[in-house]
């Protein structure tokens, strides 16, 4: 009997090291994963800035021929402002509704999702 139950005991302890080794090896793998789609998410990032970049100097080299060097640059540099400044004031909007989800007040959850529905 006290051979079984040894026999059961590293039976179980071999199942045990089995299922943690086989845990690290899947959370290996993830990590791997997770380091490539960082990777790849910053080469995107990097590459959509290089297009944006590309896109006012474009812009810029497009207005030269209407509106002189001086005047495409001071076009380009003021709709890229308008442009920030818009997407700041849009980002500034949804602070409110992010708080407002979350406050501790049922009543004031109703109203940021009234509003919501509104916008």
């Amino acid at each position: 009997m006290i051979d079984q139950l040894r026999g059961l005991y590293a039976d179980g302890r071999e199942m045990i090291d089995a299922e943690i080794g086989f845990q690290k090896a899947r959370m290996s793998a993830v990590g791997r994963q997770i380091r490539t789609m960082a990777l790849l998410g910053v080469v995107g990032l990097i590459l959509i800035s290089c297009a944006l970049i590309a896109l006012v100097v474009g812009t810029m080299i497009a207005l030269i021929p209407i509106l002189g060097a001086w005047g495409a640059m001071g076009a380009t540099v003021a709709g890229s402002l308008v442009l920030a400044a818009l997407c700041f004031w849009l980002a500034a909007g949804r602070v409110g509704k992010v708080s407002a989800l979350f406050a501790a007040d049922p009543e004031a959850e109703t109203t940021a999702t009234a509003a919501e529905g509104h916008a």
